[in-house]
């Protein structure tokens, strides 16, 4: 979905029309609730809370004044109400029952293997980070505003994860977007 039309729909929210509170819903639930279970280790409580969220944000959207930011402002939210949850000293000590995906072990390349060796390496914030910027295919900047850092800060932690990952994997870890080429 282009920018200008999340735009038109957010505004069009804005002003009560279910139908584009329905699309927006539509366009965003699945990856909020992979970031939401991304950020607890795959537990099951990630699409409550991303429920919540949407609870949230159907009382507060009038708040919202630029749209163009509603996507980083519906990442912050998730990230919120991840961090409130895992703050409850109750949730800490639940702990979910494995995905049957899970319990049967799968061969993978062993490409695939040490790269994801080398991501289990970094830090849990170099990892969102990476989950933000590759598998959810955010820009920097709403990445910059969903995580509250300075958009330089992303981009020399991208950089320097790109080298921690080609120092430490077989795997050449590209940039989205750019364009390879080969001297033949």
């Amino acid at each position: 979905m282009l920018q200008a039309e999340l735009d038109l729909l957010v505004l069009a929210f804005q002003q009560g029309d279910k139908t584009a509170f329905a699309r927006l819903y539509q366009h965003f639930h699945g990856d909020l609730v992979r970031f939401a279970a991304f950020q607890l280790h795959g537990q099951q409580v990630a699409a409550d809370l991303v429920q919540n969220v949407w609870l949230k944000v159907a009382k507060r959207v009038h708040r919202l004044e630029d749209p163009a930011v509603f996507t980083s402002w519906l990442y912050r939210a998730v990230r919120w109400e991840v961090l409130d949850w895992q703050k409850q000293p109750q949730q800490r000590r639940t702990e979910a029952l494995p995905d049957a995906d899970t319990l049967v072990a799968k061969p993978s390349p062993s490409a695939d293997t040490s790269l994801s060796d080398a991501i289990a390496t970094l830090s849990s914030a170099d990892q969102l980070l990476l989950q933000l910027y590759y598998r959810h295919q955010l820009m920097q900047q709403e990445i910059a505003l969903i995580l509250q850092i300075p958009l330089g800060t992303v981009k020399s932690r991208l950089h320097r994860i790109r080298q921690f990952l080609a120092q430490h994997s077989s795997v050449h870890v590209a940039t989205p977007g750019a364009v390879a080429s080969s001297d033949d």
